[in-house]
């Protein structure tokens, strides 16, 4: 990381003639208000004789000298800077009252930078907040822009304080340019700009990398303005899109690294995410294509994570595709969908995924892999004779045997998780030969039951009950190894769970009897309940399992 680190007056940053300092499209308009004016305000009244006031950090990236200009984008820092060349410009416009010279100067070295040749703004904000900013330097303001303008209502909050007569405008003139100062840090990385920016301001990279493409995509269309319009538009539905999912698991990133395994080879982690979208935007013929493109699978992104496609079986799919955490694949789904992969073909590879997903997870196979796996599927699958075909084969090849996944599920700590709850409800459909006669309403509404209890004792008034220990006997030191075995585990109704809590097996049996899950009401055939039993029911429960997730049902 290069970085040239300097503390500066505020006078000795912007008092270089040719230097200029541009806010990107991706910041946000200029929005500070009265609380932090008067902030600055008073910290500026407070200083006496040599002391100066320490603004903070401004980090820019060094840009291509243009027509004899130096160009600085600003990544942090632009509120500050913006709110000081608005009070510069209020007290250019007291001075030409009083001192013309002053007036001049200060227009001639603080808001604006010239060549031999040419006159630039010291201060290029974003598209919007220049033009009310470019009118207010050249005092073509108009005063009922106060009601909508921030940038009009500090410019008059300076200047009412500045025409008080308890104070000397050069005083607070002086102080500005000469007690104020900021630590400049200039990069010529963008990478190493968002770095410095994540390390000064504690927040994540995975926000402004999203930031930072954008604002890279624009600067190359920006002599275009009409272009640069439609391609604002189309980014901004882009994120409105990606807001309806975001999430602890999927946010901005999460798609735009998906975006890319859908499209290109290679699995990209999050720092390069935007060096990779800098060579593909630079070698793009058709910049708007690109970003109408991504705003199309977003669209698409939105539809798969809230499974609205508008197909009923495979609304389902999808919607267990996010309860057993297989959202990984959406790079082949957007592959799918833009290959018009018709619905019959789409449902064997979301049963496809259901069981690759559930059967590696059941056996603890690391996911390093998974990236890989389907970015090469999004990219080879639709080049074979028959790509359904292919993608079960290849996932059948990467996935436990029938031998492995029985042992895993027979033996394994169970979750309560969304997976595991799933996994019951799609045992009892075997169990009632997927009738579906029988709807929960809510799945908020049935939680997962530990027959016997997490806990092998209860409280009953001020006296400890360890009815399941006494009936443990010897084993009791083996609880821990049983309890969360899928042997153990049920489902129950949420009014009927609390009622059963850790009470005694003979106690919980009549909650159970009066349940309407079969799965549940089996387990009343058993006079006790001891690790035997849980073994039993576990191979019982893992036989069925097998035979559920298996690639042999999709052929």
């Amino acid at each position: 990381m290069s970085i040239d680190t300097k503390r500066l007056s505020i006078g000795k940053l912007l008092g270089s003639v040719n230097e200029v300092y541009q806010i990107p499209l991706y910041q946000r308009q200029y929005d500070w208000g009265k609380d932090q004016w008067n902030d600055l305000w008073e910290d500026l009244l407070r200083l006496e004789n040599d002391e100066t006031h320490f603004l903070g950090f401004v980090i820019t990236i060094s840009q291509k000298r243009r027509n004899g200009f130096s160009h600085f984008e600003v990544v942090d820092g632009q509120q500050r800077i913006t709110t000081i060349l608005i009070f510069l410009t209020a007290i250019r416009d007291l001075a030409e009252e009083f001192d013309k010279d002053r007036a001049i100067y200060i227009n001639n070295y603080f808001l604006k930078s010239s060549t031999i040749d040419d006159v630039e703004s010291k201060l290029i904000l974003g598209r919007k907040d220049n033009k009310v900013f470019r009118r207010l330097i050249e005092k073509r303001i108009k005063k009922d822009e106060i009601k909508t303008e921030k940038i009009v209502q500090a410019y008059y909050f300076f200047k009412e304080k500045l025409q008080d007569s308890n104070f000397q405008w050069q005083k607070i003139y002086t102080k500005l340019l000469d007690s104020l100062d900021i630590v400049l840090m200039v990069t010529d990385s963008y990478y190493d700009a968002f770095r410095l920016f994540e390390s000064l301001n504690n927040r994540g990279l995975s926000l402004t990398s999203v930031d930072l493409i954008k604002n890279y995509l624009l600067s190359r269309i920006s002599n275009n303005e009409a272009m640069l319009e439609e391609c604002i538009e189309v980014w901004d539905s882009i994120i409105a899109n990606l807001k309806e999912i975001e999430s602890v698991r999927h946010d901005k990133v999460r798609f735009f690294r998906h975006y890319l395994f859908s499209i290109e080879y290679g699995i990209v982690p999050i720092p390069k995410l935007y060096s990779k979208y800098q060579k593909m935007i630079d070698n793009s013929d058709n910049i708007l294509g690109l970003v109408e493109d991504i705003w199309l699978k977003s669209e698409l992104y939105v539809k798969l994570y809230n499974a609205m496609l508008g197909i009923k079986v495979v609304d389902d799919l999808l919607n267990t595709i996010v309860r057993i955490e297989a959202t990984t694949c959406y790079p082949l789904l957007l592959k799918c969908m833009a290959e018009n992969l018709p619905k019959e073909y789409l449902i064997k590879i979301l049963e496809a995924i259901e069981v690759f997903t559930l059967r590696r997870s059941i056996c603890s196979i690391s996911t390093r892999d998974i990236d890989r796996i389907y970015n090469h599927l999004a990219m080879e699958s639709f080049k074979e004779e028959s790509p359904v075909q292919y993608i079960i084969e290849y996932l059948k090849k990467r996935t436990p045997s029938d031998t492995e996944f029985y042992l895993n599920f027979l033996s394994r700590d169970f979750a309560r998780s969304a997976q595991t709850k799933y996994i019951l409800e799609m045992i009892e459909n075997e169990l009632t030969n997927n009738t579906k006669e029988k709807v929960i309403s809510s799945r908020t509404d049935v939680h997962i039951e530990h027959i016997m209890p997490r806990e092998p004792v209860r409280k009953s008034g001020k006296n400890i009950e360890s009815t399941w220990k006494d009936e443990l006997g010897d084993r009791v030191s083996e609880y821990p190894l049983y309890v969360n075995r899928i042997g153990n585990l049920t489902l129950l109704g949420s009014e009927l769970n609390i009622t059963a809590s850790n009470n005694p097996f003979s106690e919980k049996k009549k909650k159970y009897e009066q349940s309407v899950i079969c799965l549940t009401k089996n387990i009343c055939k058993e006079d006790r309940w001891t690790f035997d039993e849980i073994e039993k029911r576990s191979e019982y429960l893992a036989s069925i399992a097998k035979k559920t997730w298996n690639f042999n049902n999709l052929t």
